[in-house]
């Protein structure tokens, strides 16, 4: 018997501890438990520690958030957090019955990745940048996303001491998992060249040139930053498609799963959990698949299309 406050703080430790699960996971998990604490002590008949939970509790929970008008994604991370607390609940022998067992959460259809056509990440690449440090970092960072697939976060936390003629480097991931990355010799010149302008000894590759920022001692380049790059180079590209940094990410996949076919490796590149994640990028390639057999049937039946209609009539 524990109180439902208490438990759910052990529950949001294990997940850090234990799962490694990061601040912004744990923060919104947090959250989402929250309201359901709030709910359950505010029936009428409230629970004030794990032993007085009951399935009606749960599917009470249930029923209100489908009656607050939540959007159907919200919805579904509410009920993920609490099913697992309340598994977490039963292998402690907090709660007795398996209430996990009767959450219903919906299903939402994941939206296709994005990513930038071939023809626009060529753009994208062959930009010029300009010959100040500035620019060259730029160039330095849409090389290294594109090369790598990182997330953003994962290319700002690298080290320039970590560059090296291979071209090959560990970043860390969610859930502070390692994976190695490897810059094309083309992303390897980028990230050299720029490091050969600096006449600095900070540590980060990527750095802020902000006067704002340099004043307070913060050089190492921030995720806000890494956007503006890349509005920056949207607009004088035209690439519209270049929404964020992530799309970069989302164009080495699928050019990666375009080219080899292998989706395990791509996985690997990109550093995800498990094969569920890359139906999407599976999807988009797929679509271009077949949108490029069309186009071949097209080409093949044009010629015979022509024939029929300078035939004579019979």
């Amino acid at each position: 018997m524990v109180e439902i406050p208490r438990a759910t703080q052990e529950y949001l430790t294990y997940l850090a501890v234990v799962r490694a699960r990061s601040g912004q996971t744990i923060r919104a998990y947090q959250t989402d438990l929250d309201q359901a604490v709030r709910f359950w002590a505010a029936l009428k008949d409230p629970a004030a520690d794990t032993s007085q939970l009951s399935r009606d509790m749960v599917r009470a929970y249930q029923r209100q958030l489908g009656q607050v008008g939540l959007a159907l994604s919200s919805r579904a991370r509410r009920l993920q957090a609490l099913r697992g607390f309340l598994r977490y609940a039963l292998r402690e022998g907090w709660i007795t019955e398996d209430l996990a067992a009767h959450i219903d959460i919906p299903r939402i259809s994941a939206p296709l990745p994005k990513p930038l056509s071939t023809t626009d990440a060529r753009l994208v690449l062959n930009y010029d940048h300009g010959s100040e440090e500035a620019g060259l970092r730029d160039a330095a960072l849409i090389h290294f996303l594109i090369s790598t697939g990182c997330r953003i976060s994962e290319a700002l936390s690298v080290k320039r001491a970590q560059i090296n003629s291979e071209g090959r480097l560990v970043v860390r991931g969610k859930g502070s998992k390692e994976r190695m990355v490897h810059l094309t010799p083309q992303a390897t010149q980028a990230v050299r060249t720029y490091l050969d302008a600096r006449h600095d000894r900070e540590p980060a590759l990527f750095l802020n040139y902000d006067r704002s920022s340099a004043a307070r001692g913060k050089r190492q380049l921030t995720s806000a930053g890494a956007r503006h790059i890349v509005r920056r180079v949207r607009l004088a590209t035209g690439v519209e498609g270049l929404k964020s940094p992530h799309v970069l990410r989302h164009t080495t996949a699928t050019e990666l799963l375009t080219i080899t076919g292998n989706v395990r490796l791509v996985q690997e590149v990109l550093g995800h959990a498990n094969l569920n994640t890359m139906q999407g990028y599976t999807k988009v390639v797929d679509s271009a698949r077949v949108a490029a057999y069309e186009e071949l049937a097209d080409r093949l039946e044009q010629p015979r299309r022509i024939r029929e209609r300078e035939s004579p009539p019979g």
